[in-house]
């Protein structure tokens, strides 16, 4: 299995932010939305109708959101390219997917970022074997919850790393 692109690709996607994330009107977001209900500025083809202004009218969260690649994976890997807007039987577990899938990618996002510092061999390995299976995880949320709870004792001991430099 080939490592996951940590960063959004919208047009592989099938608007799974807009559905799975819930918003509260507030300074980021012009409206409130629960999670698992669309957004009511989606276009009938899945697309933002505002788009261009989000910022100007009062959503600038999703202008600053990054589903960190977890809506393409969903869309094309897990679900074969179909997609919620086409068969709406598909909304609740693309959107348990994606929430799967989106802290899955958060974590192999620190792991990538731990990959940096001069880890033991040791460490290097907990770590390369801590990504490969949170990729395999998919959308598998018993997995990724457990695999959550490792990785968090993992990176916990990477402190020494720090200290060890300064």
């Amino acid at each position: 299995m080939s490592r996951p692109v940590l960063s959004a690709d919208c047009a592989r996607c099938s608007a799974l932010c807009c559905l799975a994330l819930a918003f509260d009107a507030g300074a980021l977001f012009g409206l409130d939305k629960r999670a698992g209900e669309p957004c009511p500025h989606l276009d009938g083809c899945g697309r933002c109708g505002i788009h261009g202004e989000r910022d100007a009218r009062g959503f600038g969260g999703c202008v600053a959101y990054d589903c960190l690649g977890a809506g393409q994976r969903v869309t094309q890997e897990l679900f074969g390219g179909e997609s919620w807007l086409a068969n709406p039987s598909l909304a609740q577990p693309m959107a348990r997917a994606f929430a799967a899938v989106h802290r899955a990618h958060a974590l192999l996002q620190l792991l990538q970022e731990a990959g940096k510092l001069p880890l033991s061999i040791g460490d290097s390995r907990w770590r390369a074997r801590l990504e490969a299976a949170l990729t395999a995880a998919g959308g598998e949320d018993r997995a990724i919850d457990a695999l959550e709870v490792e990785t968090r004792v993992f990176l916990r001991r990477l402190r020494r790393y720090g200290t060890a430099r300064g």
